[in-house]
């Protein structure tokens, strides 16, 4: 909750277009009626404008860096002006004889009735300082009061029911502090609720950002199923599923990245693997891992979309093309073409959470895996950047030129492979 968020921006200013609406009503009623004395008319007017003019000032300056600055502005500006004007009606009442001053004993029992309203305000604050801060100005008010109508003679406390019926500076000692116990619980109510909705933007701020997180991995619509399905993120389970699994590399990225600055170097990665992931993303594929300059991504996990080679064979002929538009741009700035390399391979693994109570993530482990890697490797003995499985290629439809390899032994597997070169 240090940061401040467009959500605090927005209730702030619908909190200053409340205030702006209430004074400029006050104002325009209080033209045709002037006070008699020149001090109650500038008192009343002046604070009226300035509750206007500072809620005006917040609704327009208010932004994410001056926020507490401004709603100090607008809380101070609004509760100064407020109690300006009302001592300017006060000041004019107690120039009348004390006789022709009319129920100031009803007056004060009702000194409370503004006070709803304004604490009511500060619900439109999430900042705890600025609502404790909100809610001892909104009490400025009915305090002063207490104390001013109480200094006059005629007021007194009583609970006879036949002078609280006849007369006007009678005071009912009973309502009065009834009135007092119910807004000491309003206020307890009014924080209560400011922490909870606290907790509920803070929950929601984790939950954006967990959603922010899931982003970068998942593409939308696994992400949406991910949120929505109703198993323990945190339960480690694990299912056998039948995935495309896919790794690219950079070629010659260690040459290269030797006459680079290591800034220039984590600039050129994030630049090559967004171009990845947003390939990845487009055809419903999971990223894995970053290895270094390597991606691994997989198809078809958490659950299969009927057709997951085909979505991996696609995302590889996207990423081809990105990476040829992406040559032209840095061709342009007169830096050097950047070649990958990309192999993908299609069969049965194990896949859910794995880890640690500390750590939990969403893993893929199998055969699969490892046969995937070493045909992205194998990319450098066949001179081509795109190579796949006989198993895959026989999943899918397309219309490249290709050659198959037959037998190919791979590193640390007894087995031979049937792969298939893509021009």
């Amino acid at each position: 909750m240090d940061v401040v968020n467009t959500w605090e921006i927005r209730t702030a200013k619908i909190v200053c277009i409340l205030i702006t609406g209430m004074s400029a009503v006050m104002f325009i009623m209080e033209l045709p009626n002037p006070k008699d004395e020149l001090l109650d008319n500038v008192l009343v007017k002046c604070g009226i404008l300035l509750m206007f003019i500072s809620t005006v000032i917040g609704f327009f300056r208010i932004s994410v860096k001056s926020y507490n600055k401004y709603i100090l502005i607008i809380a101070c500006g609004m509760f100064l002006g407020f109690n300006i004007m009302v001592l300017g009606h006060q000041l004019n009442m107690f120039r009348m004889p004390s006789e022709q001053i009319l129920g100031p004993g009803r007056t004060l029992e009702h000194i409370f009735i503004v006070f709803p309203f304004f604490a009511l305000l500060s619900l439109f604050i999430f900042r705890l300082w600025a609502v404790f801060l909100w809610l001892a100005l909104s009490l400025i008010q009915p305090v002063k009061d207490y104390f001013i109508f109480t200094r006059l003679e005629q007021v007194y406390f009583t609970s006879d029911a036949q002078l609280l019926a006849n007369d006007g500076n009678a005071v009912s000692e009973g309502r009065f502090f009834d009135y007092v116990t119910l807004y000491s619980l309003y206020l307890v109510a009014i924080a209560s609720v400011a922490f909870y909705t606290r907790w509920v933007l803070k929950s929601t701020v984790e939950l954006e950002k967990s959603r922010a997180n899931y982003s970068r991995y998942f593409s939308p619509d696994v992400r949406d199923e991910i949120e929505s399905s109703t198993n323990n993120a945190n339960e480690k389970s694990s299912r056998d599923l039948t995935v495309a699994v896919m790794f690219t590399d950079v070629v010659g990225f260690t040459k290269l990245s030797e006459k680079m600055q290591p800034k220039e170097v984590l600039e050129l990665l994030s630049e090559y693997q967004t171009l990845m992931v947003d390939a990845i993303f487009q055809h419903k594929g999971t990223v894995d891992k970053f290895i270094g300059d390597a991606v691994m991504a997989n198809f078809g996990t958490p659950k299969s979309h009927g057709n997951d080679a085909q979505n991996a064979f696609d995302c590889a002929l996207l990423m081809n093309k990105k990476l040829s538009d992406w040559n032209i741009e840095r061709e342009k700035k007169g830096l050097v073409r950047i070649e990958h390399r990309i192999g993908i391979h299609y069969g049965p693994c194990v896949a859910g959470n794995m880890g640690s109570e500390q750590r939990v993530e969403f893993a893929v482990i199998g055969d699969v895996v490892n046969v995937a890697s070493r045909i992205c490797d194998a990319c450098k003995e066949f001179d081509t950047n795109f190579l796949v499985s006989l198993d895959l290629e026989k999943k899918v439809t397309h219309k490249e030129d290709n050659e198959r390899v037959s037998n190919y032994k791979i590193r640390g597997r007894k087995d031979t492979i049937d792969l298939v070169k893509i021009y």
